[in-house]
């Protein structure tokens, strides 16, 4: 008699900038974004880092929620130690594989269509609720290059003119932005307007 073995596959950690936010125990909630993430840890940036062992809720995009405790503090946020019932490990294992493979596709991609649009003000809502006068460098379908003279945190939800979206990036004189519904081709043209 021949028996075979069914070994469960553990996706890797995955290396990524995924946006979200998370709530303390306290109930406070903040914008953050994830450095990596595995099936039991995960690495977030974030501006207000809690205790060490206190209980935090991560709700990432793309990934879901994220439940667990804070295992250690870094200088820009901490380290959790993911807690996940059997049911959500087989979802979550499922998430970061999909994660994992769009982000070796991702490699391929970087030459998206930039385009400098012809209407390049744009009004920049922080969270905070105040706003800022920016200058788009460029824009794809999927993301902007902002010229501002703020550089909201990495991770931080903003509204660019009407569009949502995720700063994902500084350079020299501002910053990048990921759309949370990136435009479609057949609206995609230099006189976009955000």
């Amino acid at each position: 008699m021949v028996s075979s073995v069914v070994q469960e596959t553990t996706p890797p950690s995955v290396v990524t900038q995924v946006g979200g936010r998370y709530l303390l125990a306290d109930g406070q909630e903040h914008t953050c974004q994830s450095r990596h993430i595995s099936l039991d840890e995960a690495e977030i940036i974030a501006p207000v880092s809690g205790a060490v062992g206190e209980r935090v809720t991560v709700y990432l995009d793309q990934v879901g929620v994220v439940m667990g405790v804070i295992s250690s503090l870094m200088p820009n946020g901490f380290r959790m130690a993911v807690e996940v019932t059997p049911e959500r490990r087989a979802r979550l294992a499922a998430r970061l594989e999909w994660l994992a493979e769009r982000g070796q596709e991702r490699v391929d991609q970087r030459g998206a269509v930039r385009i400098m649009p012809t209407h390049t003000d744009v009004a920049v809502h922080l969270s905070d609720g105040s706003v800022v006068h920016g200058r788009i460098n460029d824009v794809s379908m999927s993301g902007a290059a902002i010229k501002a003279p703020v550089n909201p945190p990495v991770g931080e939800q903003v509204t660019v003119g009407k569009r949502r979206a995720t700063v994902v990036r500084h350079f020299k004189s501002g910053f990048a932005v990921r759309f949370v519904l990136p435009f479609c081709s057949e609206t995609f043209s230099p006189h976009v307007v955000l």
